[in-house]
């Protein structure tokens, strides 16, 4: 090891080769005059000043190297727990000077490092950890709506990547709209039967039937449709061009993006769920299981999803990466008066809750620890009015008319605010309710308030910026999946806001 160069000393070397160079210049015989000595004496001197600064920059450098070094070997008799101590210090010292950097030094104390430590801990498990159920509960009252008719012929669902919203509708449009102040609408395109075959130049490519679903990315630069044509259309968030068709070969009725990476899932008719990578404009793989046609899904941050399958009246939970999932059947007690027939809407609230609407009216809410409800509101948006007697038959003559019972409002959309307490429900009674979760062991919830909306609320969204929640809801004279269902009203987007 001594004689290894790598781990020789520097210094000593320059040291040789100044003693070398001074020995060589001895045994040199001087062979010029004495007028010729002076300048040759006079560049040696320089020659000996650039040496002596060059040793000073080494000397600098190995005195950096020296402290690394000493750094190192202060903590080099440490074992594994001495070090996570030391970490785990240096770590709650960032905390404190953040911390510093809000607030006064006197309002600085041990519980606002504990509530920052909890945040951290309940955000990278993925638990809810931002517990806003109480600061709307005390501001519903106050909550006002501000509605914004879109001239469209039945919308069918909103996304948000801020400060943009997306809408499409019935009649194959999807608009951009600036949401930061004013709501404005910034750009559209609209499809059509001229566009039922594909042109080999994407940017003429478009949807001939009615779009259902749409998400915009979460780095903002795609915007993704799917519609009942079977096309899952990419397109540029800026200027709205197609820049891929990818075609499903079955109706697309809901699809959503893996927050903060391009990993989509889209929901099908044909009984499958299909993962997409919209980066690579290909499709990943297909998942199995459910068995009528899945009309609504979600997920967060992790590689898993939540799907409702309709009339089989399970949401399954996939484990994409494992290839494994988890089923949870629904279809409420035998002994209830109105019993669950579908599971039409679904939201997830954490990593490990998610929230289900039926269309028996019942609100859900789920954990992966339990493969019943842990909690069930029913009837959350009441019944509806008791039919006439020209509603209920056609035929007057019949003598006398049985009029059937009134049946409860289908829950038509859901939508949970990731990692929050809260999450809200929407129908076509004309109310959008909102609820909060139970915050000691998140295993029931309660209403705490509604705000009045007139028609068939068809997606729920809501986005935070700054200190406040910005929600939207969209609505429409029909359901997104049919016709069977109208209501009077506008097709419009509802807005509402609230501090935090």
């Amino acid at each position: 090891m001594a004689g290894d160069p790598f781990l020789s000393d520097p210094s000593k070397k320059r040291k040789r080769r100044q003693d070398n160079r001074s020995s060589t210049t001895k045994n040199i015989p001087n062979r010029s005059n004495r007028d010729q000595r002076k300048p040759r004496e006079s560049r040696d001197e320089e020659i000996e000043d650039e040496e002596i600064s060059s040793e000073t920059e080494d000397e600098n450098i190995m005195s950096d190297d020296n402290n690394e070094m000493e750094s190192d070997e202060e903590f080099e008799g440490e074992n594994a727990a001495d070090k996570r101590r030391r970490l785990a210090k240096q770590y709650l010292e960032n905390l404190r000077t953040e911390e510093l950097d809000e607030f006064d030094a006197k309002d600085l104390d041990n519980d606002n490092i504990g509530r920052r430590l909890q945040k951290d801990v309940a955000e990278s498990k993925g638990h809810i950890y931002k517990l806003y159920g109480d600061k709307l509960s005390a501001q519903i009252e106050e909550l006002k709506t501000k509605v914004t008719r879109i001239g469209c012929k039945n919308l069918t669902c909103l996304s948000i990547k801020y400060p943009y919203l997306y809408t499409v509708s019935k009649d194959m449009e999807l608009i951009k709209w600036d949401i930061s102040d004013k709501i404005q609408r910034v750009k559209h395109t609209k499809g059509g039967a001229k566009y039922f075959n594909l042109n080999n130049n994407p940017q003429k490519n478009h949807h001939y039937d009615t779009i259902l679903c749409v998400a915009a990315s979460g780095d903002g630069k795609y915007v993704v449709t799917g519609g009942k044509d079977g096309r899952l259309i990419i397109w540029s968030s800026e200027s709205l061009t197609c820049l891929k068709v990818l075609e499903a070969r079955s109706p697309i009725n809901s699809i959503t993006f893996r927050r903060n990476t391009d990993q989509l899932y889209a929901a099908c008719e044909d009984l499958k769920v299909r993962t997409y990578s919209i980066n690579q404009f290909s499709q990943l793989e297909i998942l199995y299981g459910h068995q009528d046609n899945i009309v609504d899904i979600s997920a967060l941050s992790r590689e898993t999803c939540v799907s409702v399958g309709s009339r089989d009246k399970t949401a399954l939970f996939w484990k994409i990466a494992d290839e494994s999932r988890l089923t949870f059947r629904g279809g409420d007690k035998k002994d209830t008066k109105y019993g669950e027939g579908s599971l039409d809407c679904v939201s997830m609230v954490d990593e490990s809750h998610f929230v289900t609407g039926s269309d028996n009216g019942n609100v859900s809410l789920w954990s992966l620890a339990k493969k019943k409800p842990l909690y069930i509101d029913r009837l959350a948006h009441g019944l509806e009015p008791t039919l006439t007697v020209t509603e209920a038959s056609g035929d007057l003559k019949s003598g006398e008319i049985e009029i059937p019972e009134p049946q409860p409002f289908w829950v038509t959309s859901i939508y949970a605010i990731p990692f929050t307490d809260i999450f809200v429900s929407g129908s076509y009674n004309g109310e959008l309710n909102f609820y909060k979760i139970d915050n000691e062991g998140f295993r029931s919830f309660k209403k705490i308030g509604s705000l009045p909306v007139n028609g068939v609320i068809v997606s729920i969204e809501c986005v935070e910026v700054d200190k406040t929640i910005k929600g939207f809801a969209l609505v429409s004279k029909e359901h997104k999946l049919g016709r069977w269902l109208k209501v009077g009203g506008r097709n419009s987007l509802i807005s509402f806001a609230f501090d935090i």
